[in-house]
This record gives C-alpha cells, structure tokens and sequence, in this order.
C-alpha cells in the first residue's frame, strides 16, 4: 500500500508537503524538503504538536456580550527539518542542476515516507540521495530523517549540515477565512544549547505561555566527524566524511518534541527520551513502525476491488486518521489533521460525527481517548453555555482546542448548538458498541446530563411541542434559525440516548453514583423525556419533505446552475446575508439528520427530501459529498452514490477543492471509510445491533470492511450478486440483513436483492 508520485512539479511543492506528511496523533511533520526550496516557490514549512497551541485576543470594533474574546492557533514550533547537503564541494538542490529521477512515495505499510533523488550537479557530477522519514507510532515524541547518499561517477567529500531554527512563522492568507489571516511568531526561544552531542531548544508561546522543547541528535553509517554548534535562534551539527564511488553513507536524525501540557519539565524529558531514542537504530524504530502499523491493519482491514485508485484513497484515508488521531486524551483530531495550519488547528464536530465512528468500529481503545479529550473540555463548555446566557448546562464550542469558543463569527460559530448534540451522538455510541457502563456511569454520564441541560434551557414548549430557536444547523448558508431539523433531531437522539443509558445504569446498580456526581434527579429525567418526545420536527406536507427550518423552505431558490465555477467556493465570494436569503446549502443538513436518525422517518420522506436537498447543495463543505454518497446508496441510487463517493475519495489526492496545500481534509478522510461501511455496506446501529443493507455499484468488482460491535468482529465481503458475512473473533452476534434477523456464528453467505 503506496501513495507515490513521480517527477518534481514546482507548483505542487505545498500540496505534496500536506500528501506526505508524517505524524502519529502527537506529532505532525509536513513533507518540506530537508534541503529546502528557492523563495519564489511556494512551501508551508510546519511541525506541530496535537493541541499545543498560542492564544490571542480577538478584537472587535463593535464588541457584544458573550463574543467569543480569546482566539486559540495551533503552534509551528521549532523547526527540525533541515539539512543541507554539499557533494564534492557542490550544494544539493533539486532545482539545480539535471534531475535523473525523483519519486516521493509514502508507505501505508510501514509508515515511512520516502524521497528518491537520482542528481547529476552542475559540476556533473551524479549521486543518488533517499530521504526518509517516521513519525513513531510507539514513541509519540520522535521523529526520524534518514538521509542516504550513494556517490554514483566519483568518490570524495559528503557534507551534511543539520540545522534546527526556533525563528518560525504561522502560515496565514488574509483572504480565507479558513486560515490565520496574519503569519505570527507565536514562540520565543527560551534556551539554545549543547547538551554533548545533542542540540536541545525550548520555547514559551508568545500569550499562552505554554512551553516545549525539542533535542535533536544524530547517528551515522561512514567515517563522518561531527561539529555541534549552537545559537539562540539556530543550532548546527555539520558531519562529514570522504566517501567512494559507490559506497553509500548516511545520517540519522534523532528529533524529539515534549510539551507542557503533557510533561511537567518538557526539557528534562526531551532529553531523557533523546537518550532512549538514540539507543536504537533507524532499521529497529522502522520494525517497530510496521508492527504496529500491521496490528492497526488487521483492525482496520476494508478495501475495494476493480478500482484502484479509489483503494489507494481508502487505505490513505484510514492511515491518516489513525495518524491525525490524538490517544492521550488531551488532543483531539483538528481538522486538517496534523498536516497543516488550515482552521488554525481546531477541533470541530466533524470528529464525533465523521472520524470517531472509524475508530469506534474498528479499535475501540483508540476511541476513547477522543471522548476523554471531550470530557475534559467540560468545565470550559459550562463557562461556555454561562457566556451564552443559559442558566444551567454546557455547551461545547464551535472551533476550539482547549474548550473556549474561538469563533468571531457567532452565527456560523456559537449558534452551532448541535456540536452538543455530536458529542452525545459519540458517547452513546461508545456505550452501544462496547457495552462499557462503568466508563459511562463516571465520565460519560457526566458529559450527557450537562449537555442534555443545556436543551432544556435552549429549548422551549409552544402549541404542545419542544422548539428550539435562533441557532444554526451544519448548513452555515444559513444561519441562525428557529427549529433547524438537524439540531432538533440529534438533540433528540441526545435526550432519548441518555434516559436508555439511565435505565441500563440503574439495572447494573451504577445509577446513584450518576446522581450523586451529577445531582440528576428523577424530574429532570422525565422533562428530558419529555421535551424528546414533544421534539418539533419541521416538515413540508405540500412537497413530502423534512423542511431545513422554519423558514428556509419560503427563501427564493439560488441558481446554482447559473453561477460561474469560479465563484466556489461562495463563502468567498457572496456576503453572508447574500446566502442566508436564498434556498443553497454549503452541505448536507438535513439529508445528514436522514442518514444518522432514520428512525421514524418514512421512506418517501427519506427519499423526496433527498431528491430536493440535492438540488441545492453545493458541496463546497468537504463533509458533504460523502454523506450524499450514503444516502444515494440509501435510497436505492446506487450508480449516483459511486460519483459521489468517488468525488470524495479523490478530494486530496487529486486536490479538487484547490486547497490540499493548507492540509488534510481530516473529515472526509473519516467519510471515505463510512462511505464504504455505511454507504455501500448499509451498516447501521440502531435499536438492539448492527442491521446492514448492501449494495455494489458497477464501477467496482466488490468490496469488504469490518466493524467491532461488543467484542465481536464482523467481516464483510460483497461482490457480483452476493455477500459473505464471517465471525472473525469474538461470541456469536444477532444483526440484521435487509430488515430479516440472523445470528452470526461463522460465515453467512446472502444474495444483493435481500
């Protein structure tokens, strides 16, 4: 499993920087040459460390109550990357001289990126160079580069210049909301030193004042002397060696990144995981690397069959989750992963509602830590609801990293109530797929009922149902809303899921200790229940639909179709208000409330709102294109669901949005494996377990994947006419398949036509 490309294309310089980055959930490293990149050219050089971040206040000229005061970004830190390279007294460049060959290539397997350089000087001579690169999955904080150069026609001296730079900038774009609108320096270089052979930095965030430190040292193959100097803002190691024609020598960079949230002394630490790393060879933390990576795989297995291009973006999706995923319970997943600075680093609902389920399905330990991240941000979402003017509850921000809302814009920001609603949504799904009531009676329960306060306060009973007012819903084309049917229906699902989790809690005797730390009491209990059941949900009797809200259906209908491509995004080019008027969603809205809670809803409603939504819906949100291709293979248009599907597996590899280069689409990545699940599979866990419904357009031969439903593993194979269920692991499970129960022991084999 590769993604590979061949040949240097200057103007994709940025955008292959964010396709071959490396990271592991703590620490993300773009895919920048080591030797760097003429100035004229574009490249977002970045390090980052998941949830390490500067804070800043937000200014406003015209500042209301309850304005959102402190922006969060995450930090380019310290920069590690670079070495120079000099051969035979000539300086390596890849924009000089005659370039043989060039291959950057990342493998899914192993986890280590690679770049192959055949180079001929200007002086002629010719040398082949590999650079490759980990981000360690068993040590978060390390980072290798390996450099390996071979002389091919001529034998001498090999100089590597290993630099570190604490002088960094933020990337930024003053046009696109999407990015810091100003390059900041948001670390100030505490300590620049020489620790024996080892150069160690710390910094202090310019406002947050949170530090880290980074340590970088080398091991090398040749007879390479080495020269360590230091400065405040630069350290060096130079090593060099006279090589033969056709010896191959090399260096080894040992980089490693502590932080302050984590690490009570991030110096002291770096260095003492410094000496460990240096210990072991790059071959051994490359073992290490592909072990760990081969047990993920056999979680995570799922692929395609006669479409090769679109498995090659599934397995990347996966990979890269798994890399952008945080697992020690204080980062999160941002939203370009750990790829990039795009939406400066904040974690969204895109985590509960489109990456958690990956997770979840497939190894459950990596999910939890994603809800732990969660719950720790819950004092911050109470202060958060306070702000907002709700005398009990919490409410979870929009954009944030550590809790607090870091949205200017309040409509498309704050008034996003539904992210409570994801955030419930993942919690009960942990509970349903695991069975886990002891994690749910503590922290679980704890983040249910406080957000489930939050709706009742929000919330308010008119003509004999529960309405929700002035908020908005995933579509940010239009915004602050009364009864949004999204945020109705997953709050809803909010509601309901927490009276289900009470009743099981008090049958395993673990519902006292809820109410002793939570001080839930059997009243509020029944007006939970009772604003669920009382829950409006607008619909349109005239044209059979789930109405977006209350009033979009009466807005005058924006002409898509009308519209130049090269006004898309419209967010860029149209006023909010301009948009707010018009029926045109940025994303699906309702037909994501269809796909989560069909429950309840009738077929043609299903269907019909479907058919009206898509009409409208510009897909400039990378979280949309999967969930129509969910929904199309629901409602029987299978061929559509493949374009679909195959418009959002491409969204990074092919760059379609014109925005790779700011970072993964971390979202979509998440939406590609629910496209294959979800989408194709039919899976769904509503009521007592998983029921799939499975479908398979032409364009592929088959496909499988597999999910973890309470300790039970489940493999799924579809291909022709046919597909083969097989326990894989795990006691025996009750599921259904087209809407008839059967029980799972080994392998059930069933026909597509159900």
């Amino acid at each position: 499993m590769r993604i590979r490309f061949e040949g240097l294309e200057p103007r994709e310089l940025a955008r292959r920087e964010t396709l071959f980055h490396v990271a592991n959930g703590y620490l993300g490293m773009r895919g920048n040459f080591e030797e760097g990149v003429p100035g004229n050219l574009r490249s977002i050089r970045g390090t980052y460390l998941n949830g390490f971040y500067d804070s800043a206040p937000i200014h406003y000229e015209e500042r209301l109550y309850g304005f959102a005061r402190t922006q969060q970004s995450i930090v380019n830190v310290i920069d590690a990357q670079g070495v120079d390279i000099s051969l035979g007294g000539e300086a390596f460049s890849c924009f000089t001289g005659t370039l043989n060959r060039f291959e950057q290539a990342l493998d899914l397997a192993k986890g280590i990126y690679t770049r192959t350089v055949d180079w001929t000087s200007p002086g002629g001579r010719r040398s082949l160079l590999v650079f490759e690169r980990l981000a360690s999955f068993d040590m978060q904080q390390l980072a290798l580069i390996q450099v390996r150069v071979t002389p091919l026609d001529w034998g001498g001296r090999v100089e590597l210049v290993s630099f570190q730079h604490g002088d960094v900038v933020q990337d930024h774009d003053p046009n696109d909301p999407r990015k810091a609108s100003t390059g900041k320096k948001m670390i100030d270089i505490t300590l620049a030193s020489r620790e024996g052979s080892a150069m160690l930095m710390a910094a202090r965030t310019t406002q947050s004042g949170l530090m880290m430190a980074s340590a970088v040292a080398h091991r090398w193959q040749g007879a390479f002397g080495q020269e360590v100097q230091s400065s405040k803002q630069v350290s060096q190691a130079i090593l060099m060696c006279e090589a033969a024609q056709g010896q191959e020598v090399s260096v080894t960079k040992y980089c490693v990144f502590t932080d302050s949230r984590r690490e009570a002394d991030p110096v002291t630490q770096a260095l003492t995981l410094l000496d460990q790393a240096l210990a072991q060879p790059f071959a051994y933390w490359a073992d290490r690397q592909a072990d760990y990576l081969a047990a993920f795989w056999r979680g995570a297995d799922a692929g395609v069959r006669g479409d090769e291009a679109l498995n090659a973006a599934l397995a990347w999706s996966m990979y890269t989750l798994l890399a952008s995923a945080g697992k020690d319970g204080i980062g999160n997943i941002a939203s370009k992963g750990l790829s990039g600075e795009g939406y400066e680093g904040h974690y969204f609902w895109d985590t509960e509602i489109y990456m958690f389920p990956f997770f979840l399905l497939t190894d459950p330990r990596l999910a939890r830590p994603l809800l732990d991240s969660r719950a720790a941000m819950l004092e911050e979402a109470r202060l958060h609801a306070r702000e907002m003017g709700h005398a009990s509850g919490a409410l979870y921000a929009w954009r944030t990293i550590t809790g607090s809302e870091c949205s200017a814009y309040f409509p498309s920001g704050s008034a996003q109530y539904h992210i409570n609603g994801a955030v419930a949504h993942a919690f009960l799904s942990y509970w349903r797929a695991t069975g886990d009531l002891a994690y749910m009676a503590g922290t679980g329960a704890l983040v249910l009922v406080e957000t489930a306060r939050l709706w009742l306060d929000a919330g308010h009973w008119h003509e004999g149902s529960f309405r929700i007012d002035s908020v908005t819903g995933p579509d940010e084309y239009s915004c602050v809303v009364n009864n949004n049917y999204y945020t109705n229906r997953i709050a809803q699902h909010h509601l309901r899921g927490l009276a289900a989790l009470c009743r099981a809690l008090d049958q395993a005797g673990l519902l006292e200790q809820v109410k002793a730390q939570t001080g839930l009491t059997r009243q509020e209990l029944d007006s939970f229940a009772l604003a669920a059941e009382g829950m409006y949900l607008p619909q349109d009797e005239k044209l059979g639909i789930s109405a977006q809200d209350d009033a979009f259906l009466s807005k005058q209908v924006l002409d898509i179709a009308a519209i130049p491509r090269d006004r898309f995004p419209l967010l860029l080019h149209y006023h909010p208000l301009f948009l707010y008027r018009h029926q045109v969603c940025k994303q699906a809205d309702t037909v994501l409330a269809h796909f989560l809670f069909e429950e309840g809803e009738s077929e043609d409603v299903i269907n019909k709102s479907f058919d009206y939504y898509e009409r409208i819906t510009t897909h400039d949100s990378s979280l949309s294109e999967c969930v129509f291709s969910m929904m199309a293979a629901r409602t029987g248009q299978v061929e559509k669901a493949y374009r679909y599907y195959r418009g959002s597996a491409a969204l990074d590899l092919e760059d379609t949005h014109g925005n790779t280069a700011d970072g993964i689409h971390a979202a979509n990545m998440g939406g590609c494996w629910m496209g294959i699940a979800f989408g194709f599979g039919g899976l769904r866990l509503f009521g007592e377990g998983p029921s799939l419904r499975p479908c398979l357009p032409a364009q592929m031969a088959g496909y499988h994947f597999t999910f973890l439903w309470q300790g039970s593993r489940v493999r799924v194979a579809v291909e022709a006419d046919q597909a083969q269920l097989t326990l894989m692991e795990g006691p025996a499970i009750r599921l259904r398949v087209f809407g008839q129960p059967h029980e799972l022991a080994s392998t059930l084999t069933l026909p597509l036509n159900g």
